[in-house]
């Protein structure tokens, strides 16, 4: 359920320059199941567990500490080029991440209407369009009420003056000249079994709030508008560079394998959800090795503060899957977790 791209972005987000979009004015309905009432926490509560752990926010858009946990001191002060696709080229490549905070250099001069448009429709405050490394696409499809949850607990998140570095090319074209990319269809997400409410509320929780779809379904072709791959949705097979999920290589391999986490024999066949919640939240897969992405299991890990209704329903989810042939191997298998 990781969110980071390496350098293979470059080919969608160069041709996201001249992508089309649809209407994206509203986020689109929900599951008929919706996902539970949050029992006892207030809207702005609501919106730090969706930032901090369901939608991994702060991974994004945290600042980390030279021991690699996240800066408090700085939570959602933006990180000044997040991903570079070119190192070796000077003044290309940098995407930075946005000051979230109540701070002149960040949203305090924002209105509610221009935040809401910039993670759902990926337009950014100042009317450009947001690269399609921010999972707008993905957050389009949440429910007003947690859109409105997201922008109350912003307005509560401490002010840190810091103006993040400005985007490089490629970047900087989309942001000038570029359409958002549209969202994924409620159509194009695998649907729960019916009669299922508690795989109903894990699909809201991971394909339309939190990002285990936009991490586990293959990047799509350069052609197509939206990033990933929704004919084989969780099929797995992104790459990544260890650094680009949080993880130090060694011990974890220097190229790592998004695996395929549908129940075919090529992705999490056998897993039950027990298995799945364990994978999820403590980053211990079936086999006892390390799932290699720091958003599992790590210590800065969000999924490993979510709640346990939460994990149970994206586990049921994941479960009901329809199985994808797609060999990931070689899957990641870091040191073994105790």
């Amino acid at each position: 359920m990781m969110i980071m791209r390496g350098w293979r972005v470059v080919a969608i987000a160069v041709t996201l320059l001249v992508a089309c979009g649809d209407d994206r004015k509203a986020p689109a309905v929900a599951d008929a199941a919706s996902p539970h009432p949050d029992a006892g926490r207030t809207v702005v509560e609501r919106g730090r567990y969706i930032m901090n752990n369901l939608g991994v926010c702060t991974f994004c858009h945290t600042p980390l500490n030279p021991d690699g946990t996240r800066d408090l001191t700085r939570l959602f002060a933006g990180v000044d080029c997040f991903i570079d696709i070119d190192p070796g080229t000077p003044n290309f490549g940098c995407i930075s991440t946005r000051n979230l905070t109540n701070d002149a250099t960040g949203l305090k001069n924002a209105t509610d209407t221009q935040i809401k448009n910039a993670f759902l429709n990926g337009m950014r405050t100042d009317g450009k369009a947001i690269a399609p490394v921010m999972p707008y696409y993905i957050f389009h499809n949440m429910t007003n009420e947690d859109a409105d949850a997201i922008v109350a607990y912003l307005r509560t998140v401490p002010g840190v003056n810091h103006t993040v570095q400005p985007n490089e090319e490629p970047w900087a074209s989309i942001n000038n000249g570029g359409m958002p990319a549209p969202p994924i269809t409620d159509a194009q997400i695998p649907a729960a079994a019916a009669g299922n409410a508690s795989a109903a509320r894990g699909r809201y929780l991971s394909a339309k709030v939190g990002l285990c779809i936009e991490c586990h379904t293959p990047m799509a072709a350069p052609t197509n508008p939206v990033p990933i791959d929704m004919t084989r949705p969780f099929a797995g097979g992104r790459v990544f560079f260890a650094s680009d999920l949080g993880v130090q290589s060694p011990p974890y391999p220097a190229m790592i394998n998004v695996r395929n986490i549908t129940p075919d024999a090529t992705g999490i066949a056998g897993f039950s959800t027990t298995d799945i919640i364990h994978a999820v939240a403590d980053g211990k897969d079936k086999m006892g090795n390390a799932v290699c992405a720091g958003t599992h299991g790590s210590g800065i890990s969000p999924y490993a503060a979510l709640d346990k209704r939460d994990l149970a329903d994206i586990a049921e989810y994941i479960h009901g899957l329809p199985p994808i042939v797609n060999d990931t191997s070689p899957n990641c298998a870091g040191p073994p977790v105790p």
